[in-house]
């Protein structure tokens, strides 16, 4: 028996305005209708707080666009994964709509400044990203990104590439969406999808485990992991870190106690190699904390929170509880 042809789609562009085409070109009936959203640079010399600050600059200068009426909305250029990162937050600020990211990896799986691919897929897709495009600079950096994601990936996964590629046989892991890559037209992208064979599946894997990304690496924890004693948020906290190095704890607990303290954790974040485990005395002050840190924090019911804060938490930043 012949397999069932793959349909897959493509990302149609003229100028801001997207389209998720069938690649086929067969009718679908509604197309969804999206808007491209360039994430600004951050600029130089930003006043505490660094993060919610360039949010605030995000959410003004996407605004207006967030009101447009649009099934989706495709954010990319970001520097980094931080800043894609805090304006996926600015989106879901402003609004409720699909929400598309794009990033670009390099040697390794690992996107220019360190973050590994399945750690950045592992914080967005618990923050509302609902498709992952991705991109690189080789085809063989492509597919072993893509690879190496695809075991993990909860949300869909897109691929911006040439049409040559395609043309040569890439191999890509759980590929569903297309874009061509830029001044490049669809057509050919279109054109060359009809000839490839390269997609390849891929088993779920670690559905026992949790992951829980510290926002550069992927880390996997059970449900019933050790979590270490108390290491609050304050002018030692880089001290303390240093400290922790030698407890065995697979999770760093980090307690705040006040504003300073979660300035405290954004300036020392690049210290945290491990999963992290964030309380507050307060919702709010925990929350602050949540917007700071760019990985996906754990909750293990230090200070109780009112049940529809918690689901507030986990469907906003991808908190999860132990």
């Amino acid at each position: 028996m012949e397999p069932i042809p793959r349909r897959y789609l493509i990302l149609s562009q003229l100028g801001s305005r997207l389209a998720a085409c069938p690649s086929d070109g067969a009718p679908d009936g509604h197309l969804p209708q999206g808007y491209a959203l360039r994430c600004p640079p951050v600029p130089e010399g930003l006043e505490p707080p660094k993060t919610e600050r360039y949010i605030a600059s995000c959410k003004k200068l996407f605004r207006r666009d967030a009101q447009q009426p649009a099934d989706f909305f495709l954010l990319h250029g970001a520097e980094d994964f931080r800043a894609l990162r805090a304006c996926v937050l600015a989106m879901t600020d402003l609004t409720g709509k699909t929400l598309i990211a794009e990033l670009e990896t390099a040697d390794g799986g690992r996107m220019a400044d360190g973050t590994d691919i399945v750690a950045a897929a592992g914080v967005l897709q618990r923050i509302g990203v609902s498709t992952l495009l991705v991109g690189a600079r080789r085809p063989d950096e492509l597919s072993e990104a893509l690879e190496r994601l695809a075991p993990y990936a909860r949300l869909s996964v897109g691929a911006r590439l040439p049409a040559q590629w395609l043309r040569d046989g890439i191999a890509l892991a759980g590929v569903e969406l297309f874009a061509p890559a830029p001044g490049e037209p669809e057509e050919g992208l279109r054109e060359a999808l009809e000839g490839w064979g390269g997609w390849r599946g891929a088993e779920r894997d670690h559905d026992d485990v949790l992951l829980v990304p510290d926002g550069r690496d992927a880390h996997f924890i059970a449900p019933t992991v050790d979590v270490s004693d108390e290491i609050v948020c304050d002018h030692r906290l880089y001290e303390s870190l240093l400290e922790a190095e030698d407890e065995e704890a697979a999770v760093l607990k980090l307690v705040l106690e006040d504003e300073e303290g979660v300035q405290d954790l954004e300036d020392d974040l690049y210290m945290l190699a491990r999963p992290v485990c964030l309380c507050a005395e307060t919702p709010e002050l925990l929350e602050k904390a949540l917007r700071a840190f760019y990985g996906i924090a754990v909750y293990d019911g230090t200070w109780e929170l009112e049940p529809e804060i918690l689901r507030y938490f986990e469907q906003k930043y991808g908190l999860i509880c132990l």
